[in-house]
């Protein structure tokens, strides 16, 4: 197991801080997580560039590293919580993985309104066609904040599959994001036909 850098030293939690530092104080961080704040909309809420910066850099610290492997949902939810879990509309997102399972790329699908985003199951697929992946794994966000998978989730995540068969790429999971929680369709067996 490779060793760990303690969290003080650690370079981008150094880097973090050193940006954080001139926009917003620790302090303030932490009382906004400590009353169960929202720190991104808080960010937003200000609607400054460098506000959108922080947001920006934030999301980049847990964007895919060069390559990321996926073994688990917990993974994929590393690489997506931060940025879906805050978002205030649907949307709907395809991480592309090669025959490792290693990430290519992670697409936007579609983008919708507060509570829905009308998919067209064959738009699922474009980009993994074109790519020539083998495997990809879908996410969607709630913007409630609750990632219990509705029967429109259950349906659509069923078509998926089944496309995905036709068509020989493997739809690995749908992932259903919460604020800071996500639910993992396929542990769960729904859409899968267990």
């Amino acid at each position: 197991m490779p060793s760990r850098k303690p969290l003080a030293t650690d370079p981008r939690r150094v880097a973090l801080r050193e940006a954080i530092s001139e926009y917003v104080t620790l302090s303030t961080l932490r009382r906004a997580v400590e009353l169960g704040g929202d720190v991104f909309t808080a960010l937003r809420t200000g609607a400054t560039p460098e506000a959108e910066q922080l947001v920006a850099l934030l999301s980049a610290l847990v964007a895919p590293e060069d390559r990321h492997q996926i073994t688990s949902p917990r993974d994929v939810a590393a690489l997506l919580l931060v940025e879906m879990g805050h978002l205030d509309h649907e949307e709907l997102r395809a991480v592309l993985l090669d025959t490792k399972n290693r990430v290519i790329r992670v697409v936007t699908v579609y983008s919708g309104s507060v509570n829905s985003a009308m998919i067209r199951v064959g738009e699922v697929f474009k980009d993994a066609l074109r790519l020539n992946v083998t495997a990809m794994i879908i996410a969607h966000n709630h913007p409630s904040g609750d990632p219990t998978p509705s029967p429109e989730d259950i349906l659509v995540t069923r078509q998926i599959v089944e496309a995905g068969r036709l068509l020989d790429v493997d739809v690995l999971d749908h992932l259903v994001i919460g604020k800071g929680r996500y639910t993992s369709m396929r542990e769960r067996g729904l859409g899968w036909g267990y």
